[in-house]
């Protein structure tokens, strides 16, 4: 096999203060970004609607967040300006990968995102929010980061 090896997150050679990006990651505007977040391949940020990222964040491969909607200026031939609002996003919060973060959202510190979630709407700390849109299913625990499914999520109870 050839190519490098990854460091993992806690690798030491990874000083500290601002986690690198992963460099196929795309960064648009100036995103506010906490120190230790990380940022996987394929992510898009952007950052020109006003975006903050709190500590210790994984952003996994894939992401997409929007602070920015072009719709309305398309359909009308331009005559609509381009609709902006920012995302903020929590210390030490899990967002799966593939999952879109729409414009307007704030999801809260220590929570879990599920892969191929659509975050729609806010999403409170600590929890574990799944689906499309993404609604909240359950708490994540704040010491051991376990997910605790709520009662009537995925089908049981």
């Amino acid at each position: 096999m050839t190519g490098r090896a990854e460091p993992s997150f806690d690798d030491d050679r990874y000083p500290a203060g601002p986690a690198p990006f992963q460099p196929l990651a795309w960064l648009i505007a100036s995103p506010s970004i906490g120190e230790g977040t990380w940022i996987g391949p394929f992510a898009m940020i952007d950052g020109s609607g006003g975006l903050t990222i709190g500590r210790g964040c994984d952003i996994s491969a894939g992401v997409h967040i929007y602070t920015h909607s072009s719709h309305a200026r398309c359909v009308t031939g331009k005559a609509k300006l381009i609709e902006r609002r920012p995302v903020v996003i929590g210390d030490h919060t899990f967002i799966g990968a593939n999952t879109t973060v729409l414009m307007g959202v704030t999801i809260g510190s220590r929570c879990i995102i599920g892969a191929g979630s659509v975050v729609t709407t806010d999403i409170p700390d600590g929890s574990l929010a799944v689906g499309s849109p993404a609604r909240v299913v359950g708490t994540v625990d704040p010491d051991t980061g376990e997910p605790s499914w709520g009662r009537g999520a995925m089908g049981e109870g």
